[in-house]
């Protein structure tokens, strides 16, 4: 039986979208590491899953039906964080409609499917854009981070639609869209 990755995501509009890839192109450029660059500027929702064709159609109809239940909302973006030893983000100020839209994808993968999401026990959502990670050695972690930590970077982006994103051979691509307060795939 194949499976298929996917994860559940929402990803800021143009020009913050443009922004994020100009910094992990910069860190690519400047230090190495280009892994970042294989999936679009997101903030992860439901990390990736392996799912089978069955469980993917179980995922776009809870898709469907929570696309309704929330309304559009912002997101605050400040400067940057670090887990060592290998991520640099960018920050995300504290959203409860963030909060609330990402606790509420889990308890219903976690219903339906709970053994997709086995390999994140007790993971704590923390928020944030992704702008260097798996292909980060340490000695790099150390130049990247001492380059962002006292830099300081702002946004503001609305949210109102969130993607269900599958990996290719590439990486990652958005494969279905929903918006918020709508209902209507796209």
């Amino acid at each position: 039986m194949q499976r298929i990755l996917k994860l559940i995501a929402v990803m800021p509009p143009e020009p913050v979208f443009s922004e994020i890839i100009r910094k992990q192109q910069f860190i690519a450029d400047s230090w190495g590491p280009k892994h970042a660059l294989r999936t679009p500027p997101h903030i992860t929702l439901i990390p990736p899953i392996s799912l089978t064709s069955s469980e993917a159609g179980w995922l776009y109809g809870m898709a469907e039906a929570l696309s309704g239940m929330f309304p559009p909302f912002k997101i605050t973006l400040k400067d940057y964080g670090s887990f060592k030893p290998r991520v640099v983000f960018i920050n995300l100020l504290s959203s409860p409609e963030l909060k609330d839209l990402q606790e509420t994808w889990f308890e219903a993968v976690q219903s339906k499917m709970p053994i997709v999401l086995e390999k994140y026990p007790d993971r704590p959502f923390h928020p944030h854009l992704t702008l260097a990670h798996k292909d980060v050695t340490r000695p790099q972690f150390e130049q990247i981070w001492k380059f962002y930590e006292t830099k300081k970077y702002d946004a503001i982006f609305p949210v109102d639609e969130f993607y269900i994103l599958m990996h290719n051979e590439e990486g990652w691509v958005v494969e279905r869209k929903y918006k918020l307060a709508g209902g209507s795939e796209q």
